[in-house]
């Protein structure tokens, strides 16, 4: 993909993201915020890792969770985020974040493949809390 395209399209997807009046406050986010969000993904990662979706669920944003029961949750990442639900491992790209609102892309491995996923968060009163997840890549094959 052109360079210049792909810049296009992350500015469009960060002015979803940020809504269109703070797209422009949205920044690189300090050391602090990005382990704060880092930590955020990777512990639900962890927590798909170890099959247990009832701590993963516990990272989801409140109105993620007031939409859906932890059963429809855990069926969703099983059939439609396969990397996700069986990763081995993930690596983490650039945190931006406009202080309520961060995004991040993460290249999530699994034993049969890989594809990476824009994580979308929000700042709550218990912290960071996962809000939504695109998948940006096909799924590659392990060959």
């Amino acid at each position: 993909m052109p360079r210049r395209l792909f810049l296009l399209l992350l500015g469009i997807w960060f002015a979803g993201m940020a809504g269109i009046g703070r797209a422009a406050e949205s920044r690189a986010s300090t050391a602090t915020v990005r382990q704060e969000v880092v930590a955020v993904v990777a512990g639900q990662l962890a927590a798909f890792r170890e099959n247990d979706p009832r701590r993963a669920y516990a990272l989801a944003a409140a109105d993620l969770r007031a939409q859906r029961p932890l059963a429809a949750f855990a069926d969703i990442v099983r059939r439609n985020y396969p990397e996700i639900w069986a990763n081995a491992r993930a690596e983490y790209g650039i945190v931006r974040d406009d202080g309520t609102r961060a995004g991040l892309t993460v290249q999530v491995y699994s034993q049969t493949g890989d594809a990476a996923y824009d994580y979308e968060l929000v700042r709550e009163a218990a912290g960071w809390r996962i809000r939504g997840v695109l998948r940006r890549t096909a799924r590659r094959e392990k060959a």
